[in-house]
This record gives C-alpha cells, sequence and structure tokens, in this order.
C-alpha cells in the first residue's frame, strides 16, 4: 500500500478501522478491482479469496458495501455471487439494484436509442460486433486483448464514428481502459457516489475503491469524505488516496474491515 496525498487523513481512517465501534460504507468498482479483466467478459470472476472477504465483512451490520459498476447490474450480481444480498449500481448510475432484488432503471431517451441502433449497424457492417457491449443506457466498444498498434487503431475509427452520430443525441464519449465508451451526459459514478453520501450521512467510515479512468470522478466525489483507493498494478496519475497492487495489497486492505 502507497498512500499518494493526505497522508495524516489516510492514517485517521486507518486507525479508526480498529475501532468496533464505526460504520463502515464501502463503494466498490467491478471489472479489474475485484476481479482481474478477461478478454471474455462473463469469465470475469473474482479474484481468489474475494468473495469470501466480501461475505465475512458483511456478516456484521455496521458494514455496508455498494458496488459501482459500467456493466449491468445483474450481470455483476451473478459475476460475484456473493452469499449476503449487496446493492449494485450498473451503467456507471443507470441501474439500481437493491439489497432486496428491486431493480430500478433510468429512462433513456429515444434518441440515445436510435445512436445504439447505428452504433450496432455499424459494427456489424465492419466485424466488430464482438466488440460491442450493450447496456442499459450506453454502449461500450473494447478494444482489450489487441495489440497496441491494432488496438489504437481500432480506438480512433470508433472515435470519428461516434463523434459524427451523437450531435444532439444526449450522449457523450468517455474513454476507459480498453475501449470508449457512450452514455448519458452527466451519468458517472461521481454522480452515483454523491447519491449514495446524500441517503448515507455523515456517520461512519467512508471509502472508495477502483482501477479505471471512469473511477476518478468518484474519487473526486469523495473527497474529504473518505478514503479512495486506486486498485492497479501500475501507478498512473490519479485523484486517488492510496495505491494497492491487486490481488495481495485488495486483499490485505478489505481484511481491515473485519470487525472483530
Amino acid at each position: 500500500m502507497q498512500i499518494l496525498k493526505n497522508k495524516r487523513k489516510v492514517e485517521t481512517f486507518c486507525k479508526a478501522l480498529d475501532d468496533p465501534s464505526q460504520k463502515r460504507l464501502i463503494l466498490l468498482d467491478y471489472d479489474g478491482t475485484l476481479a482481474p479483466f478477461k478478454k471474455e467478459r462473463l469469465s470475469a470472476i473474482p479474484y481468489e479469496g474475494i468473495r469470501e472477504l466480501l461475505d465475512s465483512i458483511l456478516e456484521d451490520s455496521r458494514n455496508k458495501i455498494v458496488i459501482i459498476s459500467g456493466r449491468n447490474a445483474e450481470e455483476v450480481k451473478e459475476l460475484i455471487a456473493l452469499k449476503h444480498p449487496v446493492e449494485i449500481w450498473g451503467g456507471h448510475g443507470t441501474e439500481r439494484l437493491l439489497e432486496n432484488g428491486k431493480l430500478i432503471k433510468a429512462p433513456i431517451s429515444e434518441g440515445s436509442e436510435q445512436v445504439f441502433s447505428l452504433v450496432k449497424d455499424w459494427a456489424r457492417r465492419e466485424g466488430f460486433s464482438k466488440r460491442i457491449e450493450a447496456k442499459h443506457g450506453s454502449l461500450a466498444f473494447h478494444v482489450r486483448g489487441l495489440e497496441k498498434k491494432e488496438a489504437s487503431r481500432l480506438m480512433d475509427e470508433a472515435r470519428d464514428f461516434f463523434q459524427d452520430v451523437i450531435q444532439g443525441s444526449g450522449l457523450e464519449m468517455d474513454d476507459f481502459d480498453g475501449g470508449v465508451e457512450l452514455r448519458t451526459i452527466g451519468v458517472n459514478k461521481g454522480k452515483v457516489v454523491n447519491i449514495i453520501l446524500s441517503e448515507h450521512g455523515e456517520e461512519g467510515l467512508i471509502s472508495y475503491f477502483g482501477d479505471d479512468f471512469t473511477d476518478e470522478d468518484a474519487f473526486l466525489a469523495l473527497n474529504d469524505r473518505g478514503v479512495s483507493f486506486l486498485v492497479r498494478k501500475e501507478l498512473r496519475d490519479t485523484n486517488a488516496d492510496v495505491w494497492l497492487i491487486p490481488p495481495e495489497e485488495l486483499k490485505e486492505c478489505l481484511g481491515k474491515f473485519i470487525i472483530k
């Protein structure tokens, strides 16, 4: 674990984890954080031992876990396969799967749906259909697994087409680690964090764990309300407070949330 900034805040947070009276709100990204990236997306199961750690954390009612992902929420639920129910936000915030199983979906505009159809048609024509991930309210184009030069070429091609078709649609284009995505303007993980914090209140310890560029909005939203953890093999420029190398440093850190 390497503290990147706010050393006093991080040290105070870590010390408070030893206090059994503290409530803990743990916000977690999925891909790249709890699970390694896989070329076949549906094979991206959590790192060994992660499920057991999360279920142990959830054994105590003073702990609450919320997963915030770019995937569809129900897909995350199937992949993580926890014994205890957790709240899951999918599509960067267009879906909210509550602990009781109720799924809430944000309305998607007709203009957005038309753009998604145009992109799918383009992908079929160009032979890219397997690289398209269609989600509620967003659409991702993946280049993970390709050689760097080919990935860069396809990213440029996708960006050029996306830029043409999103004009006036209410969608924006954003890169992520391994591709480019279209989603509703203003929908991001930072907005999700703000909603969760407004519902949670000021009490307890709050943390966010993420790896991708899309998690930077969440790191900024959390700010001084809690501690943010960048989880990835290599350090990059980030707004996070702490850098963790998965899976061992991640598991060691999550183990500190188990109330003894």
